[in-house]
């Protein structure tokens, strides 16, 4: 069973920095991502984002980790309940990897589309 991957793009960025931020750091925070070059750029700012539950400075400091990071940051975000079992999700049945999965995915397009 695969995991769900959120298919996001720059104007998912530009909506939840203004649902989640105040508005006096957004210029701030827009020049950081414009300036970030990792991978999936979208997604990994996504999942920063939702680490950083509007929390200014973390979202900074996630950026500023991301480059190295960004594979921890994305499964910390996308498949929390997934990455606290990983290293013993081979010990579970079929039937509990794929509710750890769905509620994964559930808890994602949560936070996404609230």
């Amino acid at each position: 069973m695969n995991q769900f991957v959120p298919d996001v793009t720059a104007a998912d960025v530009e909506r939840i920095l203004q649902r989640d931020f105040p508005a006096e750091a957004h210029e701030d925070l827009r020049e950081m991502i414009r300036n970030l070059e990792v991978r999936e750029k979208d997604r990994v700012v996504l999942a920063s984002m939702k680490d950083a539950a509007g929390d200014v400075a973390k979202l900074k400091g996630n950026l500023h980790n991301a480059a190295g990071y960004y594979r921890e940051i994305i499964g910390d975000a996308e498949y929390p309940f997934y990455t606290k079992k990983m290293f013993r999700i081979d010990k579970l049945s079929e039937e509990e990897k794929a509710k750890i999965i769905e509620k994964d995915k559930t808890q994602n397009l949560t936070w996404f589309n609230r």
